[in-house]
């Protein structure tokens, strides 16, 4: 029978059906004999793709998926082996197996090292709850990383088991961190995957495969236990495990693209845009983002200010008096957010309408670099930011000193920009923010969500700024 024949084919995962005319008018339903000689094997793959995977894998989930999972595994499958070593390091240091150990004084211990890691788990949400999504690939390491720190710990209890209590108050209160950010980052790596609103299924089959792992790595390591005995040996083979552990972890991070922006990931496309006066697609800004907390590039070291996100402007109300702030709410009538400069700060301060939206968020952020370098350049201070002047095309930085070039300042002093040279200046950034925009769209950016860590101050415009007419 010809393909002519063929109405139409069905598709799920290996499976494969056709569904063919049959003479006269009926219509039949066709498995392919390639797919009925491998449907034992594909019965089985089929099982546990329906078990571990998400339904329509690899169609309802990102790009990276699966190679952020099979790091994830692996990792996780290290950390299990690690924490039963440390289990029974506890276990001997509070006295199990030792006839003189009091029943009463282990539960103490007990109680006291849970309690201490539920107090730690409220201090840091609290403390670093709101930064979590702003960077969620460093905390994810970072948690792991102090996971194996808080079980090398733990594996001295039983040569300071006068201490175990101090010791497990001060571990437990480590892990509680790590669950807390372990978790935070964990959700928003699952929202990214997700592109199918599918978040809680894949977060359902993710604690699938983490529970069938730790299964695995828990029988593992009942064997292990039993012939690792030596103690030099056994913390030679734990430092492996923790290597691994970490190798694991920054593999898993490294292989996430995400397609949205924070802070680090729009400061490395700014410096790109300046440098090229092109977007970078999201997979090569992924490669160059930092994965260790407290490191990368600061925008600082693009601009030479540093930009405060929904802060409160009283820090810099000082600038302006009474006539000249209203000329600036007028400068940003149409715009649901309003920019200041401190040139004796180094900072730019960005406030926000409560309907501001991503896409606003984005404008905004790059109209403060623009606007920190446009005052490097009226103030003739030096921009490291290490772009090469080409002859075929211009950039934004040449643009930019171009148009710096053509405002006369009045002061040799230090000093912000004028009202009128802000109002220039706001002309001039209009279309260049627009060919921003338009880059970061077609370069397959995801502009409706973000991920900058922004202060909770708010501004309402004064009715007579023309803002709300």
């Amino acid at each position: 029978m010809s393909m002519e024949d063929v109405l139409f084919v069905e598709h799920n995962s290996s499976h494969v059906v056709q569904y063919r005319k049959k003479e006269p008018l009926r219509i039949e339903r066709v498995i392919p004999s390639s797919t009925i000689s491998s449907s034992i094997y594909a019965s089985i793959i089929n099982f546990f793709q329906e078990v571990l995977l998400p339904h329509g894998y690899p169609d309802s989930v990102s790009s990276d998926y699966f190679e952020y999972q099979i790091w994830d595994t692996l990792q996780a499958f290290c950390s299990t082996i690690t924490g039963s070593f440390t289990t029974r390091a506890i276990l001997k240091g509070v006295g199990v197996g030792d006839a003189e150990a009091s029943a009463l004084s282990a539960t103490i211990t007990w109680i006291l090292k849970d309690g201490s890691g539920m107090i730690g788990r409220i201090l840091f949400a609290w403390w670093k709850g709101s930064k979590l999504d702003c960077d969620s690939k460093k905390w994810r390491l970072f948690a792991d990383f102090l996971n194996d720190v808080a079980m090398a710990i733990e594996l001295v209890v039983p040569y300071f088991s006068n201490k175990s209590m101090q010791i497990l108050c001060i571990t437990s209160t480590m892990k509680s961190i790590v669950g807390i950010a372990g978790g935070a980052t964990r959700a928003s790596i699952t929202h990214h995957q997700a592109i199918k609103g599918n978040m809680a299924e894949i977060s359902a089959k993710d604690g699938t495969q983490e529970t069938l792992v730790n299964l695995i790595a828990s029988l593992t390591s009942i064997y292990l236990l039993g012939i690792i005995l030596d103690p030099i040996f056994e913390y030679s083979f734990i430092f492996l495990m923790m290597i691994l552990h970490l190798y694991f972890n920054y593999k898993a991070v490294t292989s996430l693209i995400f397609n949205n922006l924070n802070e680090p990931r729009m400061i490395l496309l700014m410096k790109s845009y300046c440098n090229i006066n092109t977007v970078s697609r999201p997979i090569q800004i992924n490669q160059e983002e930092s994965v260790i907390l407290g490191t990368g590039l600061k925008i600082s070291d693009i601009c030479g200010f540093n930009i405060r996100l929904g802060s409160s402007l009283f820090e810099c109300i000082r600038l302006y008096n009474f006539t000249e702030m209203e000329q600036l709410l007028e400068l940003y009538r149409d715009d649901p957010y309003l920019i200041m400069s401190d040139i004796e700060k180094r900072c730019i301060y960005i406030a926000f309408e409560k309907n501001c939206d991503t896409q606003n968020i984005l404008k905004s952020y790059f109209h403060a670099v623009m606007l920190a370098l446009g005052t490097c350049i009226y103030n003739n201070l030096s921009i490291d930011i290490g772009v090469k002047r080409q002859r075929k095309y211009s950039n934004p930085i040449a643009r930019l000193t171009s148009f710096m070039n053509s405002i006369q300042k009045q002061t040799e002093h230090l000093s912000n920009m004028r009202i009128a040279e802000l109002k220039l200046f706001k002309n001039f950034v209009g279309p260049e923010i627009n060919m921003f925009l338009t880059s970061l769209h077609v370069s397959g950016w995801d502009m409706n969500v973000h991920s900058f860590c922004l202060d909770q101050w708010r501004i309402v415009m004064k009715p007579y700024s023309g803002k709300n007419k």
